[in-house]
């Protein structure tokens, strides 16, 4: 009798392969055995590591600093063949769709000037046949831009997809990181960008669009910090960004009177507050409801001359989409403060949100979330800090107009700068319909 050849077992084998007692090469779906018998290709492969797949990136700069990326999103059992083969279709005709999608469509969402679109819809998906972790992102994005448009019927499929290649492309990106050197330097940078529209496109269980916000911060810090790491390879690589940077320079002069009122009005708030504090964003602070009230002048006018950058470069409109920069413009110190819901940051990110809608809607990641997030702000204004938002009427009544949320007109709300004690304004009058 001939003996049997000795093999390695194929522990992540697909289930025919394991039915029929055949190594599986595991390259599915479709694997090869499933292939050539014209059977549908199922894997149910176990779950990752969770402590793997909820490790928070670390960028350390040249100077031993190190910045949490935190990448862990809530993600679907299993891998994309089965979420595919459970929903129909193999899942190489998915990414077929979705890189079809990604070069038809997505890339534009990410265009800041019109010599972004060849490198974005041309260059970086080959480059992404060489990076993994960019062509997983790049199909996370184009699968979670599918979801949002095609309804809440059809959008499980894509959602759950999105999120699968997410995970796979952020692992990856952690491994690759610390090897970032002047070839794959750009491509880690669009990750790191990309990444950021592709956390604000993912549904929320928790509901609160600011919880979603936060995490996308720690990512636009992220990316701030490969970017200021990596300035001369950026510079010098395929990804336009120094013609970017040559564009810069909007004047203030062209943000429309209203808006430059209400960004004056900001700063007015920001001098009668915290004029006569130090310059130390760890100054000391007052605390209110278990919230520390940080009082830093220069930390918020820093933030405020970001956000007038923004609605300068917007009025221009040279650089398209250029007001998604605010938080990278802003600072860690004020994302910090946004992270505890400090009560004048959560206004400055109110107007913020402001400029947000009025984007062009093929950047559709950041529109998006602009009505939801001024909606929260408010809410938490009014509940946590009722008399804040009875001195700050004015500019939350500008914000929410701007959005055309419409706020109840039986009681008018006004603008104090003393006391809000003796307005004889209730909380409940600022309940939004």
């Amino acid at each position: 009798m001939q003996k049997r050849r000795s093999h390695k077992k194929s522990r992540n084998g697909c289930q025919n392969c394991k039915k029929w007692h055949t190594k599986c090469d595991e390259q599915g779906p479709p694997c090869n055995n499933c292939t050539l018998r014209k059977a549908q290709c199922v894997y149910n492969r176990p779950k990752a590591n969770s402590s793997n797949d909820r490790c928070p990136l670390t960028v350390r700069s040249k100077d031993g600093g190190a910045e949490l990326w935190p990448v862990t999103v809530e993600r679907p059992r299993g891998d994309v063949g089965a979420l595919c083969g459970a929903y129909g279709g193999p899942s190489r005709l998915m990414e077929l769709e979705l890189m079809h999608q990604w070069s038809t469509n997505t890339y534009k969402a990410f265009c800041g000037i019109p010599e972004d679109g060849e490198y974005l819809q041309v260059l970086l998906p080959r480059f992404a046949l060489e990076y993994d972790y960019m062509l997983n992102c790049i199909l996370a994005i184009s699968s979670l831009q599918i979801a949002k448009l095609v309804g809440d019927g059809n959008a499980t499929k894509y959602i759950n997809a999105g999120l699968e290649y997410y995970n796979r492309g952020s692992s990856s990106f952690r491994t690759q990181l610390c090897r970032m050197n002047a070839d794959n330097c750009h491509v880690l940078y669009m990750f790191s960008a990309i990444a950021i529209a592709a956390q604000l496109s993912i549904p929320h269980r928790s509901g609160s669009i600011l919880d979603l916000l936060i995490v996308a911060l720690d990512l636009v810090n992220g990316s701030t910090s490969i970017g200021m790491i990596g300035m001369p390879w950026l510079l010098n690589s395929p990804f336009p960004l120094r013609l970017f940077i040559s564009r810069m320079g909007a004047s203030k002069d062209l943000i429309d009177p209203d808006s430059r009122f209400a960004l004056a009005r900001l700063h007015a708030i920001n001098d009668q507050r915290n004029k006569d504090t130090s310059e130390s964003a760890s100054s000391d602070g007052e605390e209110a409801d278990g919230v520390l009230l940080v009082r830093d002048h220069e930390l918020y006018h820093m933030s405020i001359e970001g956000l007038e950058m923004c609605f300068a470069e917007e009025a221009r409109g040279v650089l398209r989409g250029f007001s998604t920069a605010f938080p990278g413009l802003a600072g860690k110190p004020f994302t910090s403060l946004v992270s505890r819901s400090d009560p004048f940051a959560l206004l400055i990110v109110m107007h913020w949100a402001a400029l947000l809608n009025q984007l062009d809607k093929s950047i559709w990641w950041a529109q998006s979330v602009s009505e939801d997030l001024a909606m929260e702000i408010a809410g938490i204004l009014r509940t946590r800090h009722p008399d804040l938002a009875l001195e700050w009427a004015e500019p939350m009544e500008w914000v929410l107009n701007r959005l055309a949320l419409s706020i109840p007109q039986s009681r008018e709300l006004s603008y104090s700068s003393g006391s809000s004690g003796s307005s004889g304004l209730e909380s409940d009058c600022w309940e939004v319909t």
